[in-house]
């Protein structure tokens, strides 16, 4: 009878409704939770049958595109495609490690096993793969190759080689595209191919009846072969030096584990080994400058010295690092292989570090622990340059982490105080160029300018007259990257680079507006821009490009549509391979932008994704998440998986029923913690305006520095009726005087300069520390939190997740508490994975669903 009741109660409000529908009533709402849950299978099936997609390579002419499919299972299946037939899927192949395309529409590839094939692509019908012959290969007219290791491509894919493993003798084999054989070599161990196709190639042969083991470099030039080099040390690696014109043998001393090095001239093949007395284990070396000069980068263990007992540690001490790694002596040299000069540039310059700038003159030199106090991640460093020819140095600045150096080491770039600064090595002029949104610096070839990515179009800079200018059409709202660049690494941990682009030559440029998910890209050459794709929704990852850029192809995605592959040709954008055809549903899905005020009055904004069968005249609980910025995920598609390394997964959520928010969070000078408290308060405010949002069914989760602050509103908030919190930090005050095990030094850095931006020490501010630090209000907790943590986490001790347990537990809070032996920060194996994300689902479910028939939360 009451159901009765109900329905015809149910009846009459909505006829009222529809009689007087001029008033503003609303629908009535009814729980969630009355409607059907989907079960786990429901989950399972969807996770199962989902996969991601990447692209791996595009053929030469643009017509054939390879592509990796890869599922939850962890099965992954390459498959490659026609560029111009939609879902023309010409070849299908698990297990393969390596691809490459030749000539004449063939293929070479290289599976896990060691079976290598060369194949033809056929023309096939649209959505079907090649069958397999009688024999179980894919094509009749390919080629089997077993026991393979390697195989290489040259000669713009008109011929291949196959480099055996040592069943097949470690021979190297050489072949026409076609697959017939020009040559084989046994008993290589290592080879190199030139950048004029020329092979060299490393054979270890046994000497008379002595049996000593000889090492031989061959070059091979056509169908010639020539005895190029010997030596009774290893060879362990052979290279072309940049001045094109000498080979680099890098080789072993078996007696003393030395290294040694001999410069072999390409011209007359005589050989100029490096003096006997400099001893390393391991060494880089760079061609510099128009001289036939070397720079060296010689690296040997230092002598180890017995720890004292107790060891001594100093107050001032720059390198505490060396307490817990291994330390190497790195020492510079510059060698003139013809003449024998040697020079050490550490002794000549007085500098510990010796950066050089392809310049046979100028190096960058500095001492690297000279402003080392533990303060900030990277210490910033006091550059000079030193001119090896004059033997004088001149200081630069005090750069941070950021530093760009031209082609030929003619000019430093480098931000100082929210400017540029461009540093003339050759005289020592400065000049200051307004940052005003630019980012990204490029020197041109030519040095005579620097292109630059940044708000609303890409910028050329023209240094002799001081003065920007749009290198394309600028459009409001969009940032601009360059794609293509060269970026030569040039410090460790540090953003330095030689940073250069050809002007002279195609390349291709980004423009992306990540508020309103639309994307394109352009292409330049000289004073013109070609559209390569055309303005577009959605997110765009993965081009790839012919090195014609006739034919590029993307996967472009958004939240409501799955990874497809789109290839761009003749001025269209056609869509060639739909990935999770399976996931019908998502095209409904439907997500709201949520626009809300920060600390400081800062606009933010929050991406508030609805559950999937979303009935506007029911109320469902809502599972917040937040760590830092996420409106930059909008156009993201959540695959639904539970292979998450922090068991959180958006799909799985909404099909679970319930609505999922990602606000962000910004920063006052309150600190980390207060601050994440009055943007998520702010957007909680702004979110529940939505009435189909159930306000006393809502959990917060966080992972990281996320956990951190999912901590510490759980101690200050009432809006949450269940948390959850990962590889956390809970005692600010007690870490930051600990040391980082993944870093090995002090964490002050973090909280002073880093992620937390207290801006402050501690003893200069202790109560801002006090106020932000979870652990000391653990008892103003008022709703059950489940912790998890990796116990191999380096990151954040996972000691401190049992801490908070802990004070949890003595204030008699409801706290469950998750730890993996064998994960760390995130989980790392796949079993954990599926536990944490299943963990996290049945936490929701039976606080904010009161699903109540979970044992391990119950403990019942």
């Amino acid at each position: 009878m009451k159901t009765a009741y109900r329905l015809l109660m149910m009846l009459i409000t909505l006829l009222l409704l529809y009689g007087f529908r001029w008033m503003p009533v609303p629908l009535p709402l009814f729980p969630a939770q009355d409607l059907k849950i989907k079960d786990a299978s429901h989950l399972q099936k969807l996770s199962s049958e989902s996969y991601e997609i990447q692209l791996l390579k595009i053929s030469a002419d643009g017509k054939w595109l390879a592509v990796k499919k890869i599922m939850d299972s962890g099965q992954d299946t390459l498959m490659i495609l026609r560029t111009d037939v939609p879902e023309s899927i010409v070849f299908k192949r698990t297990h393969v490690s390596e691809l490459q395309f030749l000539i004449d529409n063939r293929v070479l590839l290289l599976d896990k096993q060691g079976k290598a094939e060369n194949l033809s692509l056929g023309v096939q019908k649209k959505g079907k793969a090649q069958e397999k012959d009688s024999e179980g290969n894919i094509f009749a007219n390919g080629k089997v190759f077993n026991q393979i290791k390697k195989i290489e491509v040259l000669k713009n894919g008109k011929e291949f080689l196959l480099w055996s493993d040592s069943s097949q003798k470690n021979s190297l084999a050489w072949y026409t595209a076609e697959g017939n054989l020009l040559r084989v070599l046994e008993g290589v161990t290592t080879y190199l191919i030139d950048r004029n196709s020329e092979l060299y190639a490393v054979q270890k042969e046994t000497n008379g009846d002595k049996k000593d083991k000889e090492y031989s470099i061959f070059k091979f030039s056509g169908s010639a072969k020539r005895l190029f080099y010997q030596t009774n040390r290893l060879i362990e690696s052979i290279y072309t030096a940049s001045d094109g014109e000498s080979l680099i043998s890098l080789e072993k001393d078996l007696t003393t584990g030395y290294m040694k090095m001999v410069s072999i001239s390409l011209k007359d093949f005589k050989s100029y080994p490096l003096d006997d007395s400099l001893l390393f284990y391991h060494v880089t070396i760079k061609g510099i400058g128009k001289e036939k000069l070397f720079f060296l980068n010689a690296i040997k263990n230092r002598t180890e010295t017995k720890k004292s007992s107790p060891e001594i540690w100093y107050g001032d001490d720059k390198n505490l690092e060396e307490k817990f790694l291994p330390q190497f002596q790195e020492t510079y040299y510059l060698w003139e292989p013809e003449s024998g000069q040697l020079e050490n540039l550490n002794d000549s310059s007085g500098f510990q570090k010796i950066i050089p700038l392809h310049n046979e003159r100028y190096f960058l030199a500095f001492n690297p622990r000279e402003l080392k106090d533990y303060t900030r991640k990277t210490s910033p460093l006091l550059i000079s340059v030193y001119d090896r020819i004059s033997n004088t140095s001149v200081k630069v600045d005090t750069v941070g982490t950021e530093l760009y150096v031209s082609a030929k080491g003619e000019y430093l770039f480098y931000p100082k105080n929210n400017q540029w600064k461009l540093y003339r090595i050759s005289d020592g002029k400065t000049i200051l160029i307004s940052k005003n949104g630019v980012e990204q610096p490029y020197f041109t070839r030519d040095g005579k300018g620097i292109v630059f990515g940044g708000n609303d179009a890409l910028w050329y800079y023209n240094i002799q007259k001081g003065s920007y200018k749009p290198l394309t059409t600028t459009t409001k709202g969009f940032q601009y990257h360059v794609m293509g660049g060269e970026r030569e690494s040039l410090l460790s941990n540090y953003n330095f680079y030689r940073s250069v682009i050809d002007d002279n030559r195609p390349f291709m440029v980004e423009y992306r507006n990540v508020m309103n998910n639309q994307f394109g890209y352009q292409r330049l050459y000289g004073n013109k821009n070609y559209t390569a794709i055309s303005l577009t929704d959605g997110r765009a990852s993965s081009l790839l490009y012919n090195p014609s850029c006739s034919t590029f192809a993307y996967i472009r995605e958004n939240y409501n549509m799955p990874p497809q592959i789109v290839v761009a040709k003749n001025g269209k954008n056609d869509v060639i391979y739909q990935s999770n055809t399976q996931d019908t549903k998502i095209s409904k899905a439907r997500m709201d932008i949520i626009d809300y005020t920060g600390p400081g009055s800062i606009p933010l904004k929050g991406l508030l994704y609805y559950p999937i069968d979303y009935n506007p005249s029911v109320i469902y609980p809502m599972v917040v998440h937040i760590y830092e910025a996420q409106h930059y995920l909008s156009s993201r598609y959540w695959r639904p998986t539970y292979k998450n390394s922090l068991g959180f997964n958006v799909r799985l959520l909404q099909e679970k029923g319930y609505f999922v928010f990602l606000p962000d969070i910004a920063y006052g000078s309150e600190g980390p913690g207060i601050s994440a408290l009055q943007s998520v308060e702010a957007a909680m405010k702004a979110v529940l305006k939505n009435t189909s949002i159930d306000s006393l069914k809502v959990g917060l989760m966080g992972q990281s520095f996320g956990g951190y602050q999912t901590n510490f509103i759980a101690t200050h908030s009432t809006l949450f009726k269940a948390y959850v919190s990962g590889t956390a930090n809970a005692d600010i005050v007690h870490v930051y005087h600990t040391f980082s095990e993944s870093y090995h030094m002090p964490e002050f850095w973090r909280y002073e300069s880093g992620q937390y931006r207290m801006g402050k020490s501690f003893s200069q501010d202790k109560n801002l520390y006090f106020r932000n630090n979870p652990l000391y209000h653990a008892d103003w907790v008022t709703s059950p939190i489940l912790l998890w943590c990796g116990m191999q986490d380096k990151n954040v001790n996972w000691e401190e997740t049992r801490t908070f347990y802990n004070a949890l537990k003595r204030s008699k809070k409801k706290v469950v508490a998750l730890f993996y032996p064998d994960d760390g920060h995130a989980m790392w194996q796949e079993a954990s994975k599926t536990d944490l994300t299943s963990k996290i689902l049945d936490w929701f479910g039976f606080y904010l669903k009161d699903s109540k028939n979970v044992t391990w939360i119950s403990n019942k």
